[in-house]
């Protein structure tokens, strides 16, 4: 099995649930993060909008899935062919994950999934 996170803008998140859906996966978790990379941050407005200052850090969102092994790849490709390029930026981040269990069935490996 793999886990799957992709670090997104929030404005994407409709984009990769869909391709989430296309694949029938099952569970998904997300949650908002901030952080810095290469990307720049906007100026932000302070006050009455005379002052600007430049955040460091960059609001984003982090999507968690945990697939079997050959549908990773897969999805991995459609992400990039959905939100992948210049308008979204952001990351992909691909590990294995040797154990899942299900606390309801308490099946074990990809059943749980």
């Amino acid at each position: 099995m793999k886990k799957i996170e992709v670090v997104i803008p929030d404005r994407a998140l409709g984009e990769l649930n869909s391709v989430f859906r296309e694949f029938n996966v099952g569970g998904m978790s997300h949650y908002r993060v901030e952080g810095r990379g290469r990307g720049q941050a906007k100026p932000v407005s302070v006050g009455r909008g005379t002052s600007h200052y430049i955040p460091e850090f960059i609001p984003r969102t982090k999507v968690e899935v945990v697939v079997p092994d050959s549908l990773a790849e897969e999805l991995i490709n459609k992400i990039l062919e959905k939100i992948g390029g210049p308008s979204f930026g952001g990351k992909i981040f691909v590990s294995d994950m040797p154990v899942a269990i299900d606390l309801k069935t308490k099946e074990r490996g990809e059943q749980a999934l």
